[in-house]
């Protein structure tokens, strides 16, 4: 790897610390697997308001369920936390490839619907959970809130919204806070 980042053929696909890698209309030309490095995805709001979809870790496919889509624009834009390295390839030629190997085929199907279904459980607790409850899961994932900026960069949530709740959940014995943060009773 390491040797191929030092080809300037290659050079395009290295994008250091806090570069943008995708911008939100950006069209899904080609398969983008991320084969170094750490990245997050986020959506802005109506109002502004940003919100943290994903943590992308390599190795995986950034934007996969796009790549075939009548209208293949990335609806997030991807910035990298680290070093990152992304390949693309080609859109025809990957197509072509599944079709000779079914066992790609079924793989890039089961990453698909994977996505789909981590996307749709995503937006179902921003849709149908109220704050307190996405509070709730959230501490059953993670163990605790340390930073109430970040929680609520995850939750969806603006930082005066979600400290109000966390007072109120501690007053009410459902949480506790410590030095070290909020957590589970």
């Amino acid at each position: 790897m390491e040797e191929l980042k030092r080809i300037k053929l290659f050079a395009g696909c290295n994008y250091p610390a806090g570069r943008r890698m995708l911008n939100p209309g950006d069209p899904c030309r080609a398969l983008m697997v991320l084969v170094e490095g750490q990245a997050e995805a986020r959506m802005m709001g109506e109002e502004g308001r940003e919100v943290l979809v994903d943590h992308l870790k390599a190795p995986m496919l950034l934007a996969p369920a796009f790549l075939f889509a009548n209208n293949n624009v990335v609806p997030v834009e991807v910035n990298a936390l680290t070093d990152c390295v992304v390949w693309h390839i080609n859109r025809e030629a990957f197509f072509e490839f599944m079709q000779q190997e079914p066992t790609v085929l079924r793989a890039f199907l089961e990453i698909l619907s994977e996505r789909g279904r981590f996307l749709s459980r995503k937006m179902r607790t921003f849709a149908v959970n109220s704050l307190r409850n996405r509070v709730i899961e959230y501490l059953e994932a993670n163990g605790s809130i340390i930073s109430v900026a970040a929680a609520a960069e995850q939750l969806g949530a603006t930082r005066p919204s979600l400290s109000r709740v966390l007072s109120e959940m501690v007053s009410e014995g459902v949480i506790v806070k410590d030095g070290k943060g909020y957590g589970k009773r």
